[in-house]
């Protein structure tokens, strides 16, 4: 009956307007910007896409506003018809000026519409404000949202309200990223985020249209390419360089970015000036392709390409000059989406997804004097997706969401032994998955719900998941709300390298077997956020997370890849609250977040604190724009991070034997020392601490434009302890600890803008 009444509506006859609302400057869509008609109580909001609808519009003359926060207010006058749909589309253009603040925020307006919890969003401006070691990083300022924590200082995994980086889902136009933080041995992130357009974190409780991951998403959005004009920016880093080039296509835009570390180079042309034989045999490289095409204000199609790969390749001589062995190391992602969005009429919004990703692993070792220790590793995840989704504006208050979302993966990985395939396997599992969303303002403006299903097929063992998800918004006043969330959530890939490693390159993935159930989770979240006013904002929000059917490695499974038949079943909990204070005023701006949080696994009847409970966590971004009277530096931009953490737990070790063991190939005794260690949550590291600053300023040179970063890591040398070994050479043995950053380390870039 339900489907009935909403088709006849959709063949009902009355009056809206609708449109998208854009960036006049580059075709950008302006999420949550505000459009409302003058002198009557009808309005709307852009959703994530740039789009609107105002239902029920009264026949006649209108005076239509729309504002967005740093952009030009515009009003247009328009004369509606009975029965009539008008699309409208409008572009804004940035201000120049200081306006005057009537215009709400886009953060403000999503607040006083979703009915939303743990969702935290970035501008370009915050991602710009946060130091990094050599370049800018996404991930990098996720780490300083609450929740989030990092494993030590150069960690560029994220480990959210007690879950491992393996039970996050990470988007990037549709395609999944399985491995976002490979570049570097870890260092840095796939995604360069000077191509971003939005990206948005869901730090638990997230909608039934996400799904497949047990405790985030992070979905990203690349820029459009400039719709008007031609336009580039070439960086040198210390270690990088990249260029992004953009600009107008017939009826579209396009975007091209790419980005490879340069030390390798350098060290070459070095070694040809010299005559000498050193090298660097490492570099990575990744890019991001975009094609925009609007062949009608109806449709879009996007399409959009990444790829990118960390290369490690040395030859080793011993005794002569040529060489007796290579080992080589590839690794990296890749990822094609194409995206048609469609308005099948003013109520009716529909966007469909092809997507395909690849990640890639391939190690090789080759003996030139003796063959038969040729060994080769070959791991790879392919990824096909098809995916569609349907928003359906019922009124102003009431929206459905229904979607469908096909995956076909391949999981191979195989060892070859002096030419001798050992080992080979190949998964070829399915998951088919729809869901259903409702969000309905029941007492507009004071309550809304939002529930929904998400009902899924995994295709090993025939198994079906149903996951239902509610959320609820009861505004205790204009500025005021308290939300309230609870999910469950399954997950069908798994890890099976560790993710309690201080280092580790690359994810290798797994689908849960015909052994194991399905790992779930539970999600119960409530929050307060208040907002002071426009630009000032804090919540509060406590949690809880229950864990049933984990599939983890063995405590000393650290590093390697083994059958996921061998993985431990464990349970386990995350609880904790996390809060958030975020202010912006003329010229300054920052926020703080605090976490506290207490994360168990239980195996064998033990509960145990995995590598990364970190119990509390503060960070404090400030960010300062220069006045004009201070000399050279007026307009540029001063910010830090400071950030204050308890330690990590570890296992100490307690005492070591030996034993007196014969070696029957050699023929020979020998003394073998072994390690007595204690639990593996008993211990924890000490206290750890760090200021981080960031100076940046605008430029002209030649007739081009620019600008110039420095950042210093570490500012007062602080020396945060990331584990202990034990000195065994010593008598008596000495415990040592080790840090990453025992230095202040500085970095620094420029940019042209042409």
């Amino acid at each position: 009956m339900q489907i009935i009444f909403i088709l006849v509506l959709l063949l009902n006859n009355y009056s809206s307007i609708s449109g998208f609302v854009i960036d006049a400057e580059n075709g950008e869509q302006l999420a949550y910007a505000n459009v409302y008609l003058e002198n009557t109580a009808l309005g709307s909001a852009t959703n994530e896409k740039g789009y609107y609808i105002i239902h029920n519009v009264p026949e006649g003359r209108h005076q239509i506003v729309f504002s967005y926060i740093s952009y030009e207010t515009i009003t247009r006058e328009i004369e509606v018809n009975a029965g009539q749909n008008l699309t409208l589309n409008v572009e804004l253009n940035p201000s120049i000026i200081e306006m005057e603040k009537i215009v709400v925020s886009a953060e403000r307006t999503r607040f006083e519409e979703e009915v939303e919890i743990s969702r935290i969003t970035f501008t370009k401006r915050e991602i710009k404000a946060v130091p990094s070691l050599f370049e800018k990083d996404l991930i990098k300022t996720l780490q300083l949202m609450p929740g989030v924590i990092s494993m030590h200082d150069l960690s560029n995994k994220l480990y959210i309200r007690g879950g491992s980086p393996d039970e996050n889902l990470v988007l990037l136009d549709g395609i999944t990223v399985y491995n976002p933080s490979s570049h570097l041995f870890g260092l840095f992130s796939t995604f360069d985020p000077d191509v971003v357009s939005n990206a948005e974190l869901f730090a638990g409780g997230f909608p039934a249209s996400y799904g497949d991951q047990l405790s985030s998403v992070l979905s990203i959005t690349t820029k459009e390419g400039n719709y008007k004009k031609f336009a580039g920016e070439a960086t040198i880093g210390l270690i990088t360089s990249k260029l992004i080039i953009e600009g107008p296509l017939p009826k579209g835009s396009f975007l091209i970015s790419g980005r490879r570390t340069y030390f390798d180079a350098l060290v070459w042309a070095y070694s040809k000036i010299k005559q000498d034989t050193i090298s660097l045999p490492y570099y990575f490289y990744d890019g991001i392709a975009k094609i925009n095409f609007n062949p009608s204000p109806e449709n879009r199609f996007t399409l959009t390409a990444l790829g990118g790969s960390d290369v490690l390749s040395f030859e080793q001589n011993f005794e002569s000059e040529e060489s007796d062995e290579k080992v080589e190391l590839d690794w990296g992602n890749r990822g094609v989406s194409l995206r048609w969005r469609r308005v099948f009429n003013p109520k009716l919004y529909g966007e469909m997804v092809g997507a395909w990703s690849n990640f890639l692993t391939t190690f090789s070792y080759e003996d030139y004097d003796d063959s038969t220790n040729n060994f080769a590793i070959h791991e790879e995840i392919i990824d096909y997706t098809g995916k569609v989704d349907f928003n359906y504006f019922l009124n102003d208050h009431h929206t459905f969401d229904i979607g469908v979302d096909a995956k076909q993966l391949k999981i191979m990985y195989n060892l070859d032994l002096t030419n001798l395939e050992i080992a080979e396997h190949s998964y070829k599992p399915w998951i088919l998955t729809t869901y259903l969303q409702d969000k309905w303002s029941l007492m507009p403006n004071i309550l809304s719900v939002q529930g929904g299903l998400r009902s899924t097929y995994y295709s090993i063992n025939d198994r079906f998941c149903f996951d239902p998800r509610v959320g609820l918004k009861y505004h205790i006043g204009p500025n005021t709300a308290f939300n309230l969330a609870w999910g469950k959530y399954s997950q069908f890939l798994i890890t099976i390298n560790s993710q309690e490693s201080y280092f580790s390159i690359f994810d290798f993935w797994r689908p849960v077997d015909s052994m194991h159930n399905v790992p779930t989770a539970y999600h119960v979240i409530a929050g307060i956020e208040k907002w002071f006013d426009d630009d000032t904002k804090l919540t509060i929000e406590p949690y809880y997370k229950k864990y049933f059917n984990l599939l983890i490695p063995r405590e000393y499974n650290m590093y390697f890849s083994q059958p996921s038949e061998s993985l431990k079943v464990s349970s386990g909990y995350s609880v904790g609250i996390d809060f958030f204070f975020k202010k912006s005023f003329r010229d300054i701006f920052g926020w703080i977040s605090y976490s506290l949080c207490y994360t168990r696994r239980k195996q064998f009847d033990r509960y145990y604190a995995p590598r990364y409970d970190r119990r509390h966590n503060l960070n404090i971004v400030l960010g300062y724009k220069i006045p004009q009277s201070v000399p050279v530096l007026n307009k540029g931009t001063f910010n830090l991070r400071w950030y204050l953490a308890s330690g990590l737990p570890y296992a100490e070790d307690l005492a070591r034997y030996r034993v007196y063991a014969y070696d029957p190939q050699d023929e020979w005794y020998y003394w073998e020392w072994f390690t007595i260690r204690g639990p593996r949550d008993a211990y924890r590291l000490p206290i750890t601490h760090r200021l981080d600053i960031h100076l940046e300023k605008d430029f002209s040179m030649f007739g081009l434009k620019g600008s110039w970063y420095i950042d210093v890591m570490n500012v007062y040398d602080r020396e945060n302890i990331v584990f202990y070994i034990y000195d065994f050479d010593l008598d008596p043995p000495e415990k040592k600890g080790y840090t990453l950053l025992p230095i202040p380390i500085p970095s620094f870039g420029i940019s042209f803008r042409f």
